[in-house]
């Protein structure tokens, strides 16, 4: 699995570690190689600057980019915020996490040993039978059980790579190298969210209705059939910096229906609010001192985050930041 925000393994990514046929999407031909990079935004305090690339999923899997302008803002920086990076804290520590670890990882299947035609309705397996043969090249397994979470995770991550595409991170990696070459430090930030009920936290994943599962999968069928143009569209604009087509292909991203059948369960709902609240009170004051504090700092967002009326840009504007868009 590639996103550590797929809906069935969310959980686990936050637990103490221990219509296109196939035929198509191999044929039409993406951006690779080395290419110039993703634009950056200024946001200004003064004299002082915090420089800001854009990120976005997925992007040619075989492309890779350099940027002589990030690496020369890197450079000359005095400290890189960070991603964020959740963590669950149960009580007793690791060891004690570790117990719920096959529990969790047997969310991804059905209940009861029902299978996916069981589960779902007629035409909604149909439709899947059908996607998942154009993009495996074969007939699903009968008797397949894994949830629709899962089959359509599943199904996603197989129809990108087939399109050339891929959700790796390709920002923060060259980001991180950057930093080591030339000795800027990165503060990494941290949302730690106690679950003091670990097993109530799993009953809610089992309990998420069939019909937002079932919906989390036709939303992602419907991307894989309508969009998947489009995404190789965004790709190709972010490797060579071209907003303004960006701007013309806002993201559909079926994660959102998702991740909403999962918000109905009032546990989930609580552990995503933290983090969100954690997220919205730490942001202002930390990017107020990386403006106060260098005279040139650095950190990535999400374009989707940094095109919003309402997003990250908007609200820096609203406090009384310059905005510089892209050049």
């Amino acid at each position: 699995m590639t996103r550590l925000v797929a809906p069935l393994l969310a959980l686990a990514a936050l637990w103490p570690s221990a219509a296109v046929p196939a035929q198509e999407l191999l044929e039409e031909v993406l951006v690779t190689g080395e290419q110039p990079g993703p634009a950056m935004w200024k946001v200004k305090r003064g004299d002082h600057t915090l420089w800001i690339v854009g990120t976005l999923t997925p992007l040619p899997s075989k492309m890779t980019w350099r940027s002589q302008q990030v690496e020369d803002v890197i450079s000359r920086s005095g400290e890189i915020l960070g991603r964020y990076e959740g963590r669950a804290k149960i009580k007793g520590g690791n060891f004690a996490a570790l117990r719920f670890l096959p529990a969790i990882m047997r969310l991804r299947f059905n209940a009861d040993g029902r299978t996916l035609r069981e589960v779902l309705p007629p035409e909604v397996y149909a439709r899947w039978s059908a996607t998942h043969r154009r993009v495996f090249g074969h007939d699903p397994d009968p008797k397949e059980r894994a949830r629709p979470f899962y089959a359509a995770d599943l199904l996603f991550d197989e129809a990108l790579e087939k399109a050339g595409l891929s959700e790796r991170e390709a920002v923060w990696p060259k980001v991180d190298d950057l930093a080591r070459r030339h000795k800027v430090r990165i503060r990494q930030l941290q949302i730690e969210l106690p679950v003091d009920d670990p097993k109530g936290l799993i009953r809610d994943f089992a309990a998420v209705s069939p019909e937002k599962e079932t919906a989390c999968l036709v939303a992602t069928l419907d991307r894989i059939d309508q969009d998947l143009p489009n995404m190789r569209r965004r790709a190709q604009a972010w490797a060579v910096g071209d907003l303004a087509t960006l701007r013309e292909l806002p993201v559909v991203n079926q994660q959102r229906t998702c991740v909403e059948a999962l918000l109905e369960r009032p546990k989930l709902r609580e552990l995503a609010d933290q983090a969100r609240a954690k997220v919205d009170a730490d942001r202002p004051g930390i990017i107020s001192y990386m403006l106060l504090a260098h005279a040139n700092s650095f950190t990535v967002e999400s374009l989707d985050e940094l095109l919003k009326p309402d997003g990250l840009l908007a609200q820096l504007r609203a406090a009384g930041y310059t905005v510089e868009e892209p050049q």
